[in-house]
């Protein structure tokens, strides 16, 4: 069975998608003992980008097929539908490209692949405590939804992955419609990829196929948005990196205020990967 993990990569006005990716790839090649391939997807414009130090690093470059439904949005989110058909390898994890991982958690694969799908459904601050606060998620708690992350989301090709996806397709594909049909309590104003799977998962009533309430050590990922990190919201500026200080030494070594990282790190400000931390991580891979 292949295994392997998969992004999509489409540079906006703003952030280099593609070279977060890069920095993903090289840090799976230097932290996982067993499965470090990583898919990248792109667009037609952000193809033309790709240089060998990437070809070096990525699994498979995948063009993002049919038409690129992201083509016309500056937050370049409506092509998740996609990764079902996107994925070369018989086991995914779909990753956002802003993470990397300090330890090696290979052994989660061997867990996950009991299932068709699992979806992370606890992340952690930055101290490693499950989140709590429903800060970003009030349209989450109003409709019931699970409570579900797709910045690490195994799935399996399988019937149950394809019922789900083809669900996801149709969510994607007229999200407004459905948010006002299954979600009387609240909704918000834009497309999210998160509440697109939630809301598959609800209608066709297999979250209990999906999730493991019982199980919160892993798949998990340490989550950076500000306001779910246990700190009074006056106290932590919006962007994170201005209020909590990282101590980096590598890749496999770095805190965030005092406390070490083990868990997949999902930085979520772009800022945060510096061409320092890119260089270091291609020094240690000889790259």
């Amino acid at each position: 069975m292949s295994k392997g993990y998969i992004v999509i990569a489409q540079n906006n006005s703003t952030t280099d998608y593609l070279e977060q990716a890069y920095a993903l790839a090289l840090n799976l090649k230097l932290t996982q003992s067993e499965v470090n391939n990583l898919t990248v997807c792109v667009d037609s414009e952000t193809k033309k980008l790709i240089k060998a130090k990437h070809k070096k690093v990525f699994d498979h470059i995948v063009d993002i097929p049919w038409q690129d439904d992201a083509k016309d949005v500056e937050w370049k989110i409506n092509n998740k539908w996609k990764y079902y058909y996107m994925t070369r390898y018989d086991e995914t994890v779909i990753l956002d490209t802003d993470m990397i991982f300090p330890t090696d958690v290979s052994y989660w694969w061997d867990i996950m692949s009991q299932n068709d799908v699992w979806s992370t459904i606890n992340v952690r601050t930055y101290r490693g405590e499950i989140v709590t606060s429903n800060y970003y998620r009030d349209y989450f708690i109003a409709n019931n939804l699970p409570n579900i992350y797709t910045a690490y989301f195994y799935f399996k090709k399988s019937e149950l992955a394809g019922e789900l996806f083809a669900m996801v397709e149709i969510i994607f594909q007229h999200w407004q419609r459905m948010y006002y049909k299954y979600m009387p309590k609240g909704k918000p104003d834009w497309l999210s990829g998160d509440v697109a799977f939630a809301l598959a998962m609800q209608i066709l009533g297999i979250e209990h196929l999906c999730t493991k309430k019982n199980i919160d050590s892993m798949p998990s990922f340490v989550h950076m948005k500000s306001h779910i990190q246990n700190i009074p919201y006056s106290e932590i500026d919006n962007v994170w990196t201005k209020t909590l200080p990282t101590y980096y030494k590598s890749y496999n070594n770095f805190k965030i205020g005092n406390f070490q990282q083990s868990y997949p790190f999902h930085y979520t400000e772009s800022d945060w990967l510096t061409t320092e931390k890119i260089k270091q991580m291609e020094d240690a891979l000889g790259k």
